[in-house]
């Protein structure tokens, strides 16, 4: 107990501090009590500096426990709040890419659907139905559902090499109002997410 490193008990803070009055009072106490006559006053003197070093330590260490928790707390939600800004960019990113395909493909009414439009549709597709799963609410899952459904359904017609013309273009159109459908619900989701975010 003699080789004790005073740097790093203080380097605990406050509580270190504390403990290392306590034991110079003790080291003062065991000190004085071989001696032959102490002053007993000396000795009750050393005992409420004692007793007001051990309050001290304890009240550090209860305002320490409180602060951490308050931090941990704070920590918490901070990471909380990110997740779901992160969220929003995300579902954001997949409105923005459900938009730019719906773009791209009224643009080009002539050109035919390519393999590469089911695929980035199915991309952003299923980003946002794991944000949809995510919600655990039946009705926007239904909803969601039917628009994929209905989106999924068009995309197959539109790949069929046997279509006219007009009914080529009313597939594209329609593809293109229920695309449009998704982003709307989209930004409708990323704004009820931004909302309820943690504070």
């Amino acid at each position: 107990m003699d080789n004790l490193d005073i740097v790093q008990i203080l380097g605990t803070g406050l509580s270190g501090f504390g403990f290392l009055l306590m034991y110079l009072a003790y080291k003062l106490i065991s000190s004085l009590v071989p001696l032959p006559n102490v002053n007993p006053n000396i000795i009750k003197m050393i005992n409420r500096y004692m007793l007001v070093c051990f309050i001290m330590t304890v009240t550090v260490g209860v305002f320490t426990f409180m602060t951490t928790s308050y931090k941990n707390n704070v920590i918490s939600d901070q990471a909380a709040l990110i997740k779901s800004k992160d969220t929003v960019v995300n579902i954001l990113t997949a409105a923005q890419k459900a938009k730019l395909l719906s773009d791209s493909l009224s643009r080009n009414m002539d050109s035919p659907l390519a393999g590469e439009v089911k695929t980035r549709q199915n991309s952003y597709l299923d980003t946002l139905q794991k944000y949809i799963d995510g919600e655990h609410n039946p009705v926007q899952h239904e909803r969601f559902n039917r628009y994929k459904e209905s989106l999924t359904t068009i995309t197959d017609s539109l790949t069929m090499d046997n279509l006219d013309r007009r009914r080529k273009e009313f597939l594209k159109e329609k593809y293109v109002g229920i695309n449009d459908s998704i982003t709307r619900f989209s930004l409708k989701l990323a704004d009820a997410k931004s909302v309820v975010a943690p504070k």
